[in-house]
């Protein structure tokens, strides 16, 4: 990947021919268009302080928001363990967002009053530790955690129990990132706790980020975006921590929420600037709504809308128009990314061929890695893959799948990255066309292919030479089960992308099984399956769906 000057390219379709070395090619350039729609993990996120349910995320969808600010605040807890009805809670939560098709920035506090109790620093590693599991088994649908949990609001400023300090705050951060998987982030309150925790004032570089250490899991969160000239104490040297935010942001996320409204700072001009020098990617819909009005009535809500976050459009790309089987293909195009961000958690970027005759799926998982396609940066990426020896000859479509890597995840079209062009879109897969099809042909020019990078059938593991990706496409999705909770009955979800053996089986939170729902064939579709506990105790349940000797789970909370 190279990245070249930033550039703004509005115009219209185009395919030309050229040819080279006997191998003919065409170069298609894409429409821009500046519609607002929503992406994962970016946007303007929606705050919620109490349980999610799908008529609330059907509701914010509508609204093109995709990430939930999921706030617990739980008093009741400032000085014991957290409930298994709590954990319970949070998991649910997960779940529905995962119904739902958002995804969540979780916070955890114990007061919104500044003279409120917080909780000892033993009390916040506890609970910690209980809500492991939980964090870990859902971090597909986790966007990053707020560090939380000290003093208001988990702002980590006021403290009753005196954790408003150094020390202890590296605690309760580095305790947050253990439990959280090695891929998810925590962001902290200013710049100057995070530089003070790792006693290191240099910014990350492409070196260190993504790296999986600490510091390269570390992102920012601002209360008070515009409040004040130090956006009410996030800034302690003004322009030296808003260089070190415009560095570090680079490679982690930024979110947080403007409030208070100063038109000496609130003003679109300055909002502008701000949102694009520090990368922000999400920022609170809900407060302040007078700031919000302010850039409603002077005309830049809409640019903020679209450039949070990222923002990806293809310009132009040279693609085949014939290849061999078992020859090389070559495939080169342009991508310039208009947002203030680039994305922060892991994200695929898959080459799709399908057959327009028979929608038989070919894909590759290529080694370029979407979250250094940088805020006002051009990436050039040119792929050198093998076609399959063995793949039926005809007119291919040349499709970018920019996926969540996580299996649950992977296929469903509300995960995927949708790219500003016209005509690009298909929402009922998440692929972007690249306009142009490749025609298979046993007599077609070109080199054999001698590498690593060969497209695969989806469903089998591609053959991409390394093992940076290993999360692939399956044969199934277990979409989840719903109500859950539930009292009467639930519906277990899953889809099949071919004819295949399926064990749906029900255990107990020991492991144990109490009943298998079904034992049979089914062919190729989406299928909801009943169940209504007989003669069960209340409690939380697994189910276990077994296709073609592929497993996955699921937890079942049942109330009786």
């Amino acid at each position: 990947m190279k990245l070249v000057a930033y550039a703004l390219l509005i115009g219209i379709f185009t395919a030309v021919s050229v040819y080279s070395q006997d191998v003919s090619s065409s170069i298609v350039s894409y429409d821009y268009v500046d519609t607002i729609f929503p992406n994962p993990e970016r946007g303007f996120y929606a705050y919620r302080s109490s349980e999610l349910n799908l008529s609330f995320i059907e509701g914010v969808k509508s609204q093109n928001i995709s990430v939930i600010w999921r706030i617990y605040t739980i008093p009741q807890f400032n000085n014991s363990a957290l409930s298994q009805e709590f954990l319970d809670l949070v998991e649910s939560d997960l779940n529905i967002a995962r119904q739902g098709g958002v995804k969540v920035v979780l916070r955890f506090s114990y007061t919104n009053d500044i003279n409120g109790e917080d909780a000892p620093l033993n009390i916040i590693l506890l609970q910690l530790d209980q809500l492991a599991p939980v964090l870990q088994e859902n971090a597909d649908v986790i966007c990053y955690m707020d560090a939380g949990f000290i003093g208001a609001w988990g702002e980590w400023y006021y403290s009753t129990n005196g954790l408003n300090n150094t020390t202890d705050r590296r605690m309760v951060l580095f305790k947050e990132l253990s439990v959280l998987p090695a891929e998810r982030m925590v962001a902290v309150r200013t710049p100057g706790y995070k530089k003070s925790i790792f006693n290191n004032t240099m910014p990350l570089t492409p070196d260190s980020a993504f790296s999986g250490s600490y510091r390269a899991r570390t992102g920012a969160h601002n209360d008070c975006f515009l409040a004040s000239a130090t956006d009410y104490g996030t800034y302690g040297n003004i322009e030296e921590d808003k260089t070190y935010l415009n560095l570090d942001n680079r490679y982690l996320p930024q979110g947080g929420e403007t409030c208070n409204d100063d038109p000496t700072y609130t003003v679109c001009s300055n909002a502008l600037v701000d949102l694009a020098r520090m990368h922000w990617s999400v920022l609170n819909k809900d407060y302040n709504l007078d700031v919000l009005g302010r850039w409603q009535s002077e005309g830049c809500m809409n640019e903020v809308k679209r450039r949070l976050g990222y923002r990806f459009a293809l310009l132009q790309a040279t693609l085949p128009d014939s290849a061999k089987p078992g020859g090389e293909i070559n495939l080169d195009f342009e991508v310039v990314n208009y947002g203030f961000a680039s994305p922060y958690n892991p994200r695929n970027l898959e080459i799709i061929l399908r057959n327009n005759q028979t929608s038989d799926v070919y894909y590759l998982i290529a080694k370029d890695d979407p979250r250094l396609w940088m805020s006002g940066d051009t990436a050039e990426v040119t792929i050198t893959a093998g076609i399959p020896q063995n793949i039926p000859t005809g007119s291919y479509e040349i499709l970018l799948h920019l996926s969540d890597p996580k299996p649950l995840l992977h296929d469903r079209p509300e995960y995927a990255i949708r790219l500003a062009n016209s005509s690009v879109w298909e929402p009922s897969t998440g692929y972007n066309s690249l306009l142009h099809s490749v025609v298979v042909d046993v007599q077609a020019k070109g080199n054999d292919y001698s590498g690593d990078l060969i497209f695969s059938p989806v469903g089998e593991t591609p053959n991409n030479g390394s093992d940076d990706h290993t999360n692939i496409p399956s044969i199934f999705i277990l979409r989840g089960n719903y109500p859950n909770p539930f009292n009467n009955l639930t519906i277990i979800q899953f889809d099949l992308k071919k004819a295949s053996h399926v064990k749906l089986d029900i255990l107990n939170i020991n492991g144990k099984m109490v009943e298998t729902l079904v034992n049979k064939e089914y062919q190729e579709g989406s299928y909801n399956i009943p169940w209504k506990p007989r003669a069960k105790s209340s409690g939380t349940y697994m189910y276990r769906l077994t296709v073609n000797g592929e497993s996955q789970t699921g937890k079942a909370i049942y109330i009786k």
